[in-house]
């Protein structure tokens, strides 16, 4: 949402919510013009809802049909059609969440009491009126709902909040390693702030990859931010992990040497085998149409390296969700240390608040938000990173919900190996991990996993 618009999924939750919840119309009344909304239907629908709320100090409930009605006795069919329309679709959707609706629309209201508040601020400074350019500007910033989340009253909630359907921490995926998920059961929820740990090179980049398809997987909306994989690769990427297709761009189809392994990592058979390639543009095609049938959606975008602040990031959230209707359930952001951060002594500071930001972003839009970080370059090729390992800010490790590091010795890239531990994590059991087989060939970051455990430190 740019902060002058609102999306018409937030007019119609606001509006629906003015139909039927009499404390939401109530605080909703005295700040929300209905002049504010672009659309007239939206402003009608939203003013007879003022109308009965002015008249009998309550929502309008099962009664707004027949006002609804009764303002359409004076309208053309054509009209009629198209209120009753857009009626029909404010019942079909689902009770919105009411803090969320809040927080856009008090943004909405603010930009436009600033866009009708510019011209009297620009005078008053002309002036020399600075204390009322003050005062004014503080009353618009203060427009708004306001209505405050008193959070949860323990005793009169007799069914937990962890138990509802809508949750805000509800499980999106797991980490598609089977021999981890059995143990981390409650999986990345929304809200969470996922960080991933790897070396230079370490194939942090593909892991993100990895968590973006297990994500579509589950028929949800992921938006892929990159600073320094270019758009193009990190598109490659997804599609040689979802068809399992070679990087080639000269023949349509490739031998390639796949390894068959036991459950505990053995090596059982060695073949060579004929795959396609992202050469094939008709497999790429059947690919991606697979995986659309599933119901998620991917967005990739773009920032060129040392570009890119977080509040970029939130203004492209706000626009994808108003002009495009996306709303994703996971942000991958490949990755924080790549954007626009000064150098200097204030660098880990700016690192710190991004991260701060990232989680922030997580809480207040109810989605999983995913990073990566490098470790110091004392833990290369090290065969398990510690919680000592982080690069520039150890605060790294307190801001994130759960940290994933992934790392590998020269001898396991060569034998194609890589490590997957579970490094930190705020609600669930850590310190444990799997060795998992990758052929990166043919994008496929985890063929197999299975469990392994330290001995004797090593």
């Amino acid at each position: 949402m740019q902060d002058s618009c609102v999306s018409q999924h937030v007019q119609d939750c606001f509006v629906q919510l003015a139909i039927s919840d009499t404390k939401f119309l109530q605080v909703a009344r005295r700040t929300v013009k209905p002049s504010y909304f672009g659309s007239e239907v939206t402003t009608d629908l939203v003013q007879l809802c003022y109308n009965f709320f002015d008249q009998f100090a309550r929502a309008p409930e099962q009664h707004f049909k027949d006002e609804v009605i009764r303002f359409l006795q004076s309208k053309s069919p054509d009209k009629v059609k198209l209120y009753e329309a857009y009626f029909d679709r404010i019942r079909t959707i689902e009770k919105p969440n009411v803090a969320y609706v809040i927080s856009r629309i008090n943004k909405f209201v603010q930009a436009r009491e600033l866009e009708h508040g510019t011209l009297k601020i620009i005078k008053l400074a002309q002036e020399g009126k600075f204390e009322e350019v003050r005062e004014t500007m503080q009353k618009i910033l203060k427009v708004g709902i306001g209505l405050e989340d008193v959070g949860l009253k323990y005793f009169e909630n007799l069914t937990p909040t962890y138990l509802q359907q809508h949750r805000s921490n509800e499980k999106l995926i797991g980490t598609g390693l089977p021999c981890i998920d059995e143990r981390f059961a409650r999986g990345l929820c929304r809200t969470d702030f996922m960080c991933i740990l790897g070396g230079y090179k370490g194939k942090k980049s593909w892991a993100c990859v990895w968590f973006g398809c297990q994500a579509l997987k589950q028929g949800l909306k992921v938006l892929h931010i990159t600073h320094e994989l270019s758009l193009e690769d990190t598109e490659k990427r997804y599609d040689m992990a979802l068809g399992g297709l070679f990087d080639s761009t000269q023949e349509k189809r490739q031998e390639v040497v796949v390894e068959t392994l036991g459950d505990l990592g053995e090596v059982l058979d060695t073949s060579k085998v004929e795959v396609p390639t992202i050469a094939d543009v008709e497999e790429v095609r059947s690919v991606r149409k697979k995986m659309k049938r599933l119901g998620g959606e991917l967005i990739i975008q773009k920032y060129p390296m040392g570009r890119c602040r977080m509040d970029d990031i939130e203004r492209y959230l706000d626009y994808l969700e108003s002009f495009e209707g996306f709303v994703p359930d996971v942000v991958i952001n490949d990755y924080i240390e790549k954007m626009k951060i000064p150098c200097g002594e204030n660098r880990r500071d700016y690192i710190n608040d991004y991260y701060i930001q990232s989680k922030g972003i997580a809480d207040e839009r109810k989605l999983l938000m995913i990073t990566v970080s490098q470790a110091t370059r004392e833990a290369l090729r090290k065969l398990k990173f510690s919680q000592k390992d982080f690069a520039e800010d150890i605060r790294k490790l307190g801001n994130a919900d759960v940290v994933f590091a992934v790392a590998q010795t020269d001898e396991m890239a060569e034998m194609n190996r890589m490590l997957f531990w579970v490094l930190a994590a705020r609600n669930s059991p850590m310190d444990f991990g799997a060795m998992f087989q990758m052929n990166l060939d043919i994008g496929q970051f985890c063929l197999k996993s299975w469990s392994y455990s330290f001995v004797g430190g090593k």
